[in-house]
């Protein structure tokens, strides 16, 4: 028998509808503010929600000096035209970001080109944020690129660096040795050969004459001329020759503090500062974390914007 709803009864019936619909949804309103988001979402990687340590993302960003908020580095091809950074040899797009602060956590599979290779404060800004959503961070030097460290440079055995080094003029070699630093000196006495060429990396400054061959060593006496210059490599600060007698000589170092210089190591830089300086000592300052000298002690500014996230911290090890 089938029965028809009609009149009064049809209302009833919509009514009840619309009273299931306002409980459900009550009911769904109550499990997700007492139980969390996790109860409606799958647990593997989930595109939504905050970002959480061990996440991946993929982020848009404009870096700033916080200073002057001159901006040094953007992902927006527009913003790096309108600073005055463009760079037509690289692609404007979103870093692809593992968030791992400490360093100590693998990449999630399916993500070995996220990188966590960003400041620390970068990376502890990202935490919490969610797709969509734009936030500035401002970043000590401590969670950026660092300060000019004192220690570390006493560690590294940079300091103190004496203003004056004796150098003897004579100096005995085992012979093997000297081949190997000078493969094309012919070792005959009364040879004479650019020694400050291979030892100090300056052309035509320091000339040295072969005094004495045996089967084992060879001897040589260096031929500084008195008052010459030339700029030390790697630091790059001047040093004159000074000579005092004839069994040494002095190399001088001229500098004043606040002079800084960079040391390109290949995969990073070095980077040193004049902090002290005295009548026989320069106290010096290094740096290894700032891909730039212009970056250290600097409180950095970031405007962040997550535009994907990947909750890959859910994901089972």
């Amino acid at each position: 028998m089938f029965i028809s709803f009609s009149g009064g009864m049809q209302s009833e019936k919509i009514a009840v509808i619309a009273l299931v619909v306002i409980i459900a949804g009550a009911l769904s309103a109550y499990l997700l503010t007492t139980y969390g988001a996790d109860i409606f979402t799958p647990t593997s990687k989930p595109d939504t929600g905050a970002i959480a340590i061990g996440d991946c993302a993929d982020v848009n960003y404009i870096g700033r000096f916080a200073d002057n908020q001159t901006i040094f580095d953007t992902s927006f091809e527009s913003v790096a035209r309108s600073a005055g950074i463009y760079d037509e040899n690289r692609t404007y797009e979103p870093l692809k970001i593992f968030v791992n602060p400490d360093g100590n956590l693998s990449k999630p599979d399916g993500y070995t080109n996220y990188s966590s290779s960003m400041i620390q404060g970068f990376l502890d800004g990202l935490v919490g944020m969610k797709k969509g959503e734009n936030k500035t961070v401002i970043i000590p030097p401590e969670k950026a690129y660092g300060i000019w460290n004192e220690t570390l440079a006493e560690d590294y055995g940079l300091s103190p660096y004496p203003i004056d080094s004796v150098v003897n003029v004579e100096w005995d070699f085992e012979r093997n040795m000297f081949t190997q630093y000078f493969p094309e000196v012919n070792t005959s006495v009364g040879v004479t050969f650019d020694w400050g060429a291979t030892m100090i990396g300056i052309n035509n400054t320091l000339n040295a004459t072969i005094t004495k061959v045996n089967d084992t060593n060879i001897t040589y006496n260096l031929l500084p001329i008195n008052g010459t210059s030339f700029t030390m490599p790697l630091f790059n600060w001047n040093v004159t020759i000074f000579v005092t007698n004839d069994t040494a000589f002095t190399l001088k170092t001229t500098t004043e503090i606040g002079f800084v210089t960079s040391i390109n190591l290949g995969y990073s830089s070095l980077h040193i500062k004049v902090v002290g300086l005295n009548e026989t000592d320069i106290n010096l300052a290094i740096n290894t974390d700032a891909p730039d000298v212009k970056f250290v002690g600097q409180t950095l500014e970031f405007t962040l914007s997550p535009v994907e996230v990947y909750k890959t911290s859910l994901e089972e090890s």
